[in-house]
């Protein structure tokens, strides 16, 4: 098993469409790179974008074993993740998550279950947060700045 990277943060540009549709550079002090986790694409695609216009970096995985091959490759900032997804639950990967060490990577679930009809102790999540399904673009961008000391 390989052992994960710590997230690294430098500056960055990222593009910014003008009214005439031309792209320019921003300058981010610090990028925050979020492991987007879900099997719905409309669902992927709506938070991904919010996050997006935020100034973070998103990777998108559809499913469990997609997450936990990208966090072998590099740690994010924090991970977003849905509980009920295809080849491995969302409860195995925090359980990975903090087996392999990273106690303080925060996670936040988003999903449509309760914490208490899954397996996962939501103890686990620390630092993170249990979000039930429907939520709005906006309040997970809160969150996720609340979590990354964005102001």
């Amino acid at each position: 098993m390989s052992t994960l990277r710590p997230p690294t943060r430098h500056t960055a540009q990222l593009p910014n469409r003008s009214p005439e549709g031309t792209t320019q550079a921003n300058p981010v002090e610090s990028l925050t790179r979020i492991l987007l986790v879900e099997d719905e694409p409309l669902t992927a695609e709506v938070f991904a974008q919010a996050l997006t216009r935020d100034g973070h970096q998103v990777e998108v995985a559809s499913d469990g074993l997609q997450a936990l091959r990208r966090l072998q490759n590099r740690l994010p900032t924090i991970v977003v993740l849905d509980m009920n997804l295809p080849t491995v639950s969302g409860s195995d990967v925090v359980r990975r998550i903090r087996a392999d060490g990273h106690h303080q990577l925060p996670v936040v679930v988003v999903s449509g279950c309760s914490p208490n009809l899954t397996e996962l102790d939501t103890a686990m999540l620390s630092p993170g947060i249990w979000l039930e399904k429907p939520v709005k673009p906006r309040d997970l961008v809160r969150i996720v700045r609340e979590f990354t000391h964005r102001s």
